[in-house]
């Protein structure tokens, strides 16, 4: 059974209102035009509506009951089906996505009418965003295990071509075979010279893929047909010899003469009865070589070639989708993993410029109130290309030539010619080898949030169609992650101001504290980085910093401010104050992990630390850190009865209690943070007097 990860009920109930009382809402936002327009989406309106109506149901049906298993059989079910049906990756995975900005779009807009909380619109849409990450990734999957079955069996439904020539046959790369059958014409036929070209099937024009001819003969690598060698070789799919120069072929004739040769055979390269290329051989030694019986060797030799060009066609076909399909899973297991948008936009263009091969993709951010845009995330392999850094003004979308700004604004990949565009300089052009340079738009409803740019090696009219899908579908990945990441941002951040507020509440009540709780956190977080905490530990450790002391609003100021030391009682007392923050904390659902770290900041690694005297690592991680930056803090801190430390005798302290109140692991970190800053990192402040008398010097003892 899929079980989905626990929310809290209020973001539960307001996921389920999405699904039902505002379902109408919900579908508005699911546009006409907003899917590809291909067979998949030309149903009736009437049909569309009631197909997304029951993927709301079914996807209520799933929160209702926590159970993903129907849910997700049925994602598994709809992407074998339509992957037998022969649709593309973007369309398979259009259909959760498409749900997905529906249901977060209007959660963000019930935030902006108050209608909700943020924190129950926060909650409800993680949740959404949860179960349709799942679908998502039920459907890639499902998808490329169905598209791996159909290149099973097209394989094993055509038999293994004859062993004739060798093992020709088996080479599944295209350049490679074709090498191979260089040689193997040469051996079997007997020809001295061999060349292979694939035909252009609008023009007629040949275009050499291999050959052992001297280089010259076929000058930019394409020759052109004579219209009686197209009658022949096309449309009757017959050989041809050609002797002499003759006047009606003046092209086949330049060639020969190039070549150096009096007889030429050119036999046409047939699959399944369509001329797709054409072989091309001679012998100067031995010009009468092709007898009836060499050309009826040489067209059987070509037809096995043709079979093999054909099925490693077909092969580097699968395995560019296959490679495609791998990238899109990859992109979408990152947009439903990460809301750290600098590492999911590193990770997008160095995915874009290894699918789609290019020497460099740089990810550039429009910032409204600059009205320019930045780069942000690049990826390349060019020398010393971080020419970026002379961008650091930003590009203003006038720099861009106007028909590629107005196709960008319009949601359209735009082309530039290399010499053109602002995102390279003209002095790298020649030693980069850029010709053009292709922009994506990166828009979430009809508001371009940046630019995709990818630096080519090919002319703009030799750009592949399916990489511009490929490149506009991590586009589209990537402007939903930013719309995520930044909701996500925004309720951090509300989060975050509410939980400062609450540390401010302590020192209303105790001067002494004054930015105490503020320094502890950039400590802590210092330590935490050092020890590569994951981005998650890494907020709840924030939170848990700022608010550690927050139990001491249950303490009497006057044992809070006292002077001088603490009686017995005095202290039990100012001990409750990890259990009396851990109860504060308890209503707060989003402070559940960083409850935690407050209540045991006060354990010892040797045990005998409070409230419940943990050991090692049964203290947890987030606490034993904390445990470091807090003393350290109190020490650099005046206090009512004492100055505070100069930092070598503070770090001496917490050198010399490493094993016994700290762990040995965290103050290594910590230490080493502190030698690779050079001591710029620490904050002593004379103003600011510390309260927690057991974290003074006396305490480490």
């Amino acid at each position: 059974m899929s079980r989905m990860l626990s929310r809290s009920d209020n973001g539960k109930f307001l996921a389920l209102e999405l699904l039902t009382t505002r379902r109408a809402e919900v579908l508005s936002r699911i546009t006409e035009g907003e899917p590809p327009s291909t067979s998949f989406y030309s149903f009736l309106k009437l049909t569309r509506k009631k197909y997304f109506v029951s993927y709301l149901d079914q996807l209520k049906e799933a929160l209702e009951a926590d159970d993903m298993m129907d849910f997700l059989g049925n994602e598994t079910f709809q992407s074998y089906s339509h992957a037998k049906n022969g649709f593309s990756m973007k369309e398979v995975l259009s259909v959760p996505s498409i749900v997905e900005r529906a249901i977060t779009g209007l959660a963000a807009e019930l935030i902006d009418s108050g209608d909700v909380k943020p924190g129950d619109a926060m909650a409800a849409t993680l949740l959404v965003h949860e179960m349709l990450g799942q679908a998502a990734t039920i459907r890639a999957e499902s998808f490329t295990q169905t598209r791996d079955e159909i290149i099973r069996f097209y394989h094993s439904y055509q038999e293994e071509i004859d062993r004739f020539p060798s093992n020709l046959a088996a080479t599944l790369d295209f350049s490679t075979l074709l090498l191979s059958a260089v040689k193997k014409c040469r051996d079997l036929v007997g020809a001295e010279r061999c060349a292979f070209f694939t035909r252009d099937l609008l023009t007629n024009d040949l275009h050499l893929e291999a050959s052992n001819f001297d280089e010259k003969t076929f000058g930019d690598r394409v020759v052109a047909l004579d219209e009686p060698i197209v009658k022949k070789l096309v449309h009757q799919r017959e050989s041809v010899v050609v002797e002499g120069y003759p006047r009606s072929m003046p092209h086949i004739s330049a060639v020969m003469r190039t070549a150096k040769t009096k007889r030429m055979a050119l036999v046409p390269l047939l699959v399944r009865d369509r001329n797709v290329g054409v072989m091309m051989l001679d012998n100067v030694e031995n010009p009468q070589i092709f007898t009836t019986e060499k050309m009826n060797l040489a067209e059987r030799f070509a037809n096995k070639v043709a079979a093999s060009m054909e099925n490693a066609r077909l092969h580097g076909s699968e395995q560019k989708k296959l490679k495609e399909t791998i990238a899109l899973l990859e992109v979408s297991r990152l947009v439903t993993s990460t809301l750290d948008i600098d590492v999911l936009l590193s990770r997008l263009v160095q995915i874009t410029a290894d699918v789609c091969e290019v020497g460099k993709c740089t990810m550039y951010i429009y910032l409204e109130e600059n009205g320019r845009f930045f780069p942000t995330a690049t990826f390349g392999m060019f020398p010393d290309s971080e020419w970026e850094t002379a961008l650091s003004a930003g590009v203003l979308p006038g720099d861009i030539i106007s028909e590629e700004i107005d196709a960008l604004m319009r949601n359209e990949v735009a082309v530039s010619e290399a010499h053109l565009s602002p995102f390279i300089p003209p002095d790298r052009l020649e030693d980069t080898g850029v010709k053009s340079v292709l922009l994506v738009p990166i828009s979430s409803r009809d508001h371009l949030l940046g630019i995709m740019g990818l630096f080519y090696a090919k002319e703009r009219d030799e750009l592949d169609g399916e990489d511009l899908n490929l490149v506009s579908a991590i586009a589209g990945q990537a402007a939903v992650a930013m719309d995520n990441a930044s909701l996500y941002e925004d309720l951090e951040m509300s989060y975050f101001s509410t939980v400062k507020a609450l540390a401010r509440a302590i020192e209303v009540k105790d001067p002494y504290t004054y930015g105490h709780s503020e320094r502890v956190t950039e400590y802590a977080m210092v330590i935490g980085k050092k020890l590569d905490l994951s981005e998650w530990d890494l907020r709840n450790l924030k939170y848990a910093a700022a608010l550690h002391d927050i139990g001491k609003l249950g303490i009497a100021g006057h044992i809070l401010n006292k002077p001088g030391a603490l009686s017995e009682d005095e202290f039990v007392h100012i001990k409750t104050h990890p259990q009396m923050g851990d109860s504060i904390m308890e209503p707060v659902s989003f402070l559940k992990e960083p409850r935690a770290i407050i209540l045991h900041h006060h354990e010892r690694w040797d045990g005998k630390g409070y409230p419940e005297g943990l050991k090692g690592k049964k203290i947890p991680l987030g606490a034993r850190i904390l445990a470091v930056a807090d003393s350290f803090e109190a020490m650099m801190s005046d206090r009512p009865y004492r100055k505070a430390l100069d930092l070598q005798d503070a770090i001496k302290e917490i050198e010399d209690n490493a094993g016994t109140q700290f762990d040995p692991l965290v103050v290594t970190a910590f230490i080493d943070a502190l030698d690779e800053d050079a001591g710029q990192l620490v904050i002593s402040s004379s103003e600011a007097l510390e309260d927690d008398s057991d974290d003074a010097v006396s305490g480490l003892d």
